[in-house]
Formats: structure tokens, sequence, C-alpha cells
């Protein structure tokens, strides 16, 4: 029973450390991007989709309730989850745009993004798969 006890407590206390992981932007090795400035990512992820160096991309986002997803955006935009949800709002509600595609996880979004030169996404630094490059390395 002791040691169920202190195996749940190491759970409790190193699970938020999951979200202290870096976060990484990434493209498919047959992408031919090789890097993203923090004005162009925040433009690509503020509109859905745009240009990086003449190819078009589009954004993949994680779940609205994946903890990589508040990072990420914390970071990469300075927006909480329920600013970036009340923003896309505003933007479907004028016409002036459409919100990154949803995947529903990390695995997902690797296999997306491995077999799709032409979406851009986010992952944990420590999922990033071979068939995947890192384009930028979040602050």
């Amino acid at each position: 029973m002791k040691a169920l006890k202190t195996l749940v407590v190491s759970m409790l206390v190193l699970l938020p450390l999951q979200v202290l992981a870096e976060v990484v932007v990434v493209v498919s090795n047959d992408s031919p991007i090789s890097t993203i400035s923090e004005s162009r990512l925040r433009q690509v992820y503020l509109e859905g989709a745009g240009q990086v160096d003449g190819q078009r991309v589009t954004a993949l986002d994680l779940s609205e309730e994946n903890r990589v997803r508040e990072q990420f955006y914390k970071q990469a935009l300075g927006k909480t989850p329920a600013g970036m949800k009340s923003y896309w709002a505003r933007m479907i509600f004028t016409g002036r745009g459409a919100p990154p595609r949803s995947v529903s996880g990390v695995h997902e979004m690797q296999i997306m993004l491995e077999n799709n030169p032409d979406f851009i996404g986010y992952l944990p630094g420590n999922q990033v798969s071979s068939g995947l490059k890192v384009i930028y390395r979040l602050p």
C-alpha cells in the first residue's frame, strides 16, 4: 500500500513537468521549408494557413484540451486557449478566416505532418519523429 502511495505522489509531482517540455514547430522532411520566423509563425497560426518561403502551408492544431496546445499558444502568440477561442469566433463570424485544422493528439499530428509537406504543426521536442524536421524552437 505504501508503494502505491509513493507511486501516486510521484506521478502527481512529475505530471506538470510534461508541460514544461520544449515545444517545437515542425514540417515533413519532404517540405522545402527549413526555418520560419516568429512573425511568420504567428501569421500562419492567426490565419490558419499562409505561405512560408513561397511554400503554401496549412496549420495543424492539437485539440483544445491538450496541454501542449496551451503551451504553444502562450509561448508563440501570447494567448490563452480562451483567448484563441474568442479570436476564432470573431474571425469566423466576420468571414475573415478559419482556424487551423484540429487533430486529436500528438500521434495523429506526427502522421499527418510526415505524410504531407504542406502541413505545419507543433510538438513536444521529445516527440519529433525521424520523418519530421524542426523549423522553429519556442523560447
